[in-house]
């Protein structure tokens, strides 16, 4: 289980909601935070009850603005400043962190709502789908403390324009929700806090209803085939599509179709 005094976690029938509890500190990634997240994730890609998460901030100021500065400043000051001596490197923590998110095979929605910057913003790359609301900020403001981002670097410029990617990484400057909306980053925006977490979770319902094992194929092949070429990407589609064809939920959408009823998914 997670400490639940920096990350909470909720669930709600086949939904999970992972909640960065640090309001006071703009939900700042500590080490505890980033360890929490870790275990958060690992619970929930390990129980098979559970279909979707919701990873969202506490307080309504950010979903979180990165990097615990007063953390990295103490751990500069008692390691040093020399770069061979790592102080700045990855630490463990992180790296589980969002090695959890992205090797999940079930989908992460990130409900935003305010700042988020740095490795906050990081965290919502590693989501499947992203929903903000208006007063929502993004960016990569790293190169202003002459810090150099992580993974914001390698894949926002897969997800975005290459010229937008570079403007927010090489000016460090933020950008609107309804300027993320334009460029795809996200894919809606709310009003307010209230109308976030009503649409993150009927877009939430709406993939419970889902056949589980073919949304986790999806999933996968989407998010691998992006490395592929057009030919590989239809041959790794292929070998899931084989895979579902031979079990009972196959069976089951189609029957329940023309039943007229809900189906009910086995997962096998």
């Amino acid at each position: 289980m997670t400490d639940s005094d920096v990350v909470n976690y909720e669930v709600e029938g086949r939904k999970v909601v992972i909640t960065i509890n640090r309001p006071d500190a703009m939900n700042a990634l500590s080490s505890t935070v980033m360890r929490s997240l870790s275990e958060a994730f690992d619970e929930f890609n390990s129980d098979d009850q559970l279909l979707v998460a919701i990873l969202t901030g506490a307080g309504g100021r950010a979903f979180s603005a990165g990097a615990d500065l007063k953390e990295m400043a103490n751990r500069l000051q008692s390691d040093g400043s020399d770069a061979t001596k790592g102080p700045l490197a990855p630490r463990p923590s992180v790296r589980e962190a969002f090695r959890a998110i992205e090797e999940s095979r079930k989908p992460v929605i990130a409900a935003i709502d305010g700042y988020c910057l740095a490795g906050g913003f990081e965290l919502s790359l590693y989501c499947d789908i992203r929903i903000a609301t208006e007063p929502s900020v993004f960016g990569l403001p790293e190169p202003r403390r002459s810090l150099i981002a992580g993974p914001g670097l390698i894949h926002l410029s897969r997800m975005i324009p290459l010229g937008e990617a570079l403007r927010m990484q090489l000016t460090g400057s933020p950008i609107s929700a309804g300027r993320a909306y334009e460029i795809g980053l996200i894919s809606e925006v709310v009003e307010d806090r209230e109308a976030l977490f009503a649409r993150a979770n009927a877009t939430a319902d709406e993939i419970v209803e889902c056949a589980p094992l073919a949304v986790q194929a999806i999933k996968r092949i989407v998010k691998t085939g992006r490395d592929l070429t057009v030919d590989a990407q239809w041959r790794y589609s292929e070998m899931y599509q084989a895979a579902i064809e031979s079990t009972e939920d196959m069976l089951e959408g189609p029957n329940a179709f023309a039943e007229k009823r809900a189906p009910q998914w086995k997962m096998r």
